[in-house]
């Protein structure tokens, strides 16, 4: 847990085959531009079998590196998925975008079903997930950070989009909250449990939405309210908009 392990993905890499992270670990998959876990040989990239990420967590495998209470190892496991350089990266060309492409899905597993709980992080950094990110096993927290990046579903109920900058949403998200979102096209309905005050300011910030139901507490800026109200079809649950001077 220590060491930080960064893996450096050549440019237009394509790399047809699953992809698991053993627990306790601190990785990093980033790309010099594009590249795609799949082959990418069909049109717009899409693979021909989708491939996978599995991320594996276990408390026990955590405490191996925790001599005593306060330890400075003491830290929580993180992947990061996607490029070093902000972009778009949705496109029908790699040389239009700087972006990573997950064309299967991304999962959260426990190699300890005795104990599934365990707080852990998680980013995507100009990254598409064709699939969808799933809870497959672990409980607890996963801080979750997305920038320039697009998500199909999410569901997992320990999740906390913590930040969520530039990026797209295209289908359901069922998650336990979110703390700061910001210049983002939330395109599918979403079910939270609150919204927390972890990575502030709390809230939905200079936002769209496409034609959703919200279930949950909304918290949002009067620009972001103004596409909610134009667009969302249904909400359930408090609304507290922000910066309203009317």
């Amino acid at each position: 847990m220590k060491a930080r392990l960064i893996i450096l993905i050549a440019a237009n890499s394509a790399f047809n085959e699953d992809i698991t992270i053993p627990p306790a670990r601190h990785v990093q998959l980033l790309g010099l531009g594009p590249w795609i876990l799949g082959d990418g040989a069909l049109s717009n990239f899409v693979s021909t079998v989708p491939r996978n990420v599995t991320i594996q967590t276990s408390q026990a495998a955590e405490n191996v590196y925790i001599p005593f209470p306060g330890s400075p190892l003491d830290v929580r496991p993180v992947t990061v998925i996607g490029t070093f350089d902000n972009g778009t990266s949705v496109s029908t060309h790699t040389n239009y975008t700087n972006g990573a492409i997950i064309s299967g899905n991304i999962s959260f597993t426990t190699l300890n079903p005795p104990d599934p709980f365990t707080t852990i992080e998680f980013q995507l950094l100009n990254a598409q997930v064709v699939g969808s990110i799933l809870q497959a096993g672990h409980m607890g927290i996963l801080n979750t950070y997305m920038y320039s990046s697009r998500i199909h579903a999410m569901t997992h109920n320990g999740l906390r989009i913590q930040r969520m900058v530039g990026s797209q949403s295209d289908g359901a998200i069922n998650v336990a909250g979110y703390s700061n979102i910001t210049s983002t096209f939330i395109n599918g309905n979403v079910t939270v449990g609150g919204a927390f005050s972890d990575v502030p300011p709390t809230g939905i910030f200079s936002s769209q939405f496409g034609s959703i139901t919200w279930d949950g507490p909304l918290t949002l800026d009067t620009s972001s309210n103004y596409y909610f109200n134009l667009f969302a079809t249904l909400m359930t649950g408090p609304k507290v908009i922000l910066f309203d001077n009317t």
